[in-house]
């Protein structure tokens, strides 16, 4: 019988990740432990960037109509999900990264992008920008939920979960811990080392994808599920 595999990431990004999962095949359950919001935000003036970084398609989404003083701006897009949302939305994509938004920033042309506009989510890693400007400005914010009636029923047997955050590994740890449901029989399948870390001992495996992206993950999942 085929383990299901429990999506927890925001809605938007969770139905990417089960239309995927679908696709191969997997039987998938999608209960988000965050809902994203829009905040009030306002820029500062475009003509001081040469670049706009956007590290998830929620900045897009979420943005609202102040995006539009920034289309002028080559945007630097941490992967394909990042990149079709601002293409979608009218924006040229300058690079799309593939590894994170580190990896990013690390693999530009010394010479190009010297001043860099992020627009974030309010929750966010900083990143080393070296000697770059990197001027951070949150437009969005993902709000922390209680672990929802989907998740808890999934939960009840063995189950393979899918971690995209070092922030949702707390939050589900310590949803974990609220509700007394052990972890020693489930997977968590995760992007990063640090994901892994934020998940905490006592799973019944930790398996790290080989890139941070949603096909490393689900392709993972999917060896997961054919040895169970």
């Amino acid at each position: 019988m085929m383990l299901p595999l429990l999506i927890l990431r925001p809605l938007d990004g969770a139905l990417q990740t089960e239309r995927r999962a679908k696709q191969l095949g997997l039987q998938t359950v999608v209960d988000p432990l965050f809902t994203v919001e829009s905040i009030a935000w306002s820029g500062p003036a475009v003509q001081d960037f040469d670049a706009l970084l956007l590290t998830s398609a929620n900045a897009v989404s979420h943005g609202g109509t102040q995006l539009d003083a920034y289309k002028s701006l080559p945007v630097l897009a941490v992967g394909q999900a990042t990149a079709r949302a601002a293409e979608n939305a009218g924006f040229h994509i300058a690079k799309t990264g593939e590894s994170g938004g580190q990896q990013l920033l690390n693999q530009l042309p010394a010479n190009r992008y010297r001043s860099i506009l992020w627009l974030a989510g309010e929750q966010h890693s900083l990143f080393d920008s070296g000697e770059r400007l990197l001027h951070i400005v949150p437009v969005y914010r993902s709000r922390a939920i209680d672990l929802g009636e989907k998740a808890v029923a999934c939960l009840d047997a063995e189950t393979i979960i899918l971690l995209h955050s070092a922030r949702a590994a707390r939050h589900l740890a310590s949803e974990l811990d609220r509700l007394q449901i052990e972890r020693d029989r489930h997977h968590a399948v995760v992007f990063s080392a640090k994901v892994a870390e934020a998940a905490g001992q006592g799973w019944g495996s930790v398996q790290m994808a080989d890139r941070p992206d949603d096909e490393s993950l689900l392709s993972l999942a999917t060896r997961l599920c054919q040895n169970k």
